[in-house]
């Protein structure tokens, strides 16, 4: 049985996409799915990606068939500049082709694939592609991560009208690294009058990933 990937994004970078594809590895491993991840580009990469050796260990817990496998498998491009990748490549052309080879080499080997985005949607990759391209070259479902700081209604709510836009299935949460007290008086009711149930990656992520792939391809 295939499933459909998973896209994780969120509203700016640092808000826990690591975290929470790590969290949602864990959870689809624990339903008996073999899982492999996938992260197309990661930026300020000295020796090694840190993002992507987080999730290579991850996944080699749950898909003995990736125990083999190297952090430049999960992550084909690599680039030592802290920026965006069409800033860090610095003049050359991205090699699509080895993006989609890694891809194909994972899911070869895996029930479901998680594919961890760079930054936020709007994230530039070269000149002519930003992030959320990704999603629809995958044919993948998002999760759209969100901070609970002051001022998350503004950025969730933008990046959720890109996702509509696009007419892609996603589903979004919040990642409580801080400020939970203050969410609670501060954007909750909002969030609660306009989407009903609020789910968190701490509190809810078998109802998150239940909302997300777990549809047949």
């Amino acid at each position: 049985m295939k499933y459909r990937p998973i896209f994780i994004s969120a509203t700016n970078t640092d808000i826990g996409k690591t975290y929470t594809t790590i969290k949602l590895i864990e959870e689809l491993g624990k339903r008996g799915l073999k899982v492999g991840v996938l992260k197309p580009i990661e930026t300020g990469v000295e020796e090694y990606p840190l993002d992507g050796r987080l999730l290579l260990q991850a996944v080699q817990k749950t898909n003995p068939a990736l125990k083999e496998f190297t952090c430049k498998d999960i992550v084909p491009i690599q680039y030592k500049l802290p920026a965006s990748p069409y800033v860090s490549k610095a003049g050359e052309k991205i090699d699509y082709a080895s993006i989609h080879a890694a891809f194909e080499n994972i899911a070869q080997v895996s029930d479901i694939v998680v594919i961890e985005g760079a930054g936020g949607l709007m994230v530039p990759v070269d000149e002519k592609l930003y992030m959320y391209d990704l999603i629809k070259e995958f044919n993948a479902i998002t999760l759209l991560v969100t901070h609970a700081n002051l001022g998350c209604i503004n950025d969730t709510l933008l990046n959720i009208n890109l996702l509509e836009s696009l007419d892609v299935k996603y589903t979004w949460c919040i990642n409580f690294r801080e400020n939970e007290e203050d969410f609670i008086k501060t954007t909750l009711p909002f969030y609660e009058y306009k989407f009903g149930k609020v789910l968190s990656v701490q509190k809810n992520i078998c109802e998150i990933l239940d909302s997300l792939v777990m549809n047949r391809d």
